[in-house]
């Protein structure tokens, strides 16, 4: 098939205008390429989680009587990639949905069943010392705390909570 010398000027500028084209196509595929395997470097996104609040109830040393306060509570540790600690997880936020719905025995349950699946997990520990003093048992919440204690050793705001929810069970 022969082409006349129009069609060809027309095939260059074509040719011309995609080789110049082709440079932001192979840098734009590496960039997209780079961001969804997950590698790391520049483009590596950074999540805020909100900070949750919670509303702790208190007796006034002096006169007994119950006040509510609005507390800021730790976020939880990272989930270690282990198939158990993310169960683990999974577990304490629905225990964590249900105590705040109010379901106490419920959370209790589902924080004893995540104990069971990740004995580590120090979370799980510390909202069973919660709905244990929350169910009246304070003896155990204290043993459960104890061990909550040791588990979270490594962060000042569990650590903070924990002292708090003693000083709880202590009235």
């Amino acid at each position: 098939m022969r082409t006349s010398s129009g069609t060809r000027g027309v095939e260059k500028i074509v040719w011309r205008g995609l080789r110049g084209i082709f440079p932001l196509l192979a840098i734009c595929l590496l960039l997209f390429s780079a961001c969804a395997t997950g590698q790391k470097g520049k483009f590596k996104q950074i999540s805020k989680r909100p900070v949750i609040q919670k509303i702790e109830r208190e007796r006034a040393p002096e006169t007994g009587a119950k006040k509510e306060i609005i507390r800021t509570e730790p976020r939880p540790f990272a989930v270690s990639a282990t198939p158990k600690a993310r169960a683990s997880a999974k577990m304490v936020e629905d225990g964590r949905r249900l105590l705040v719905s109010g379901d106490v025995q419920g959370a209790s349950l589902a924080f004893q069943e995540a104990i069971n699946v990740d004995p580590k997990n120090g979370i799980a520990y510390y909202y069973l010392a919660k709905a244990k003093f929350e169910l009246g048992e304070h003896v155990q919440a204290s043993g459960v705390l104890d061990k909550a204690e040791e588990l979270l050793q490594g962060s000042k705001e569990w650590m903070e909570a924990i002292s708090i929810l003693r000083e709880m069970i202590k009235i």
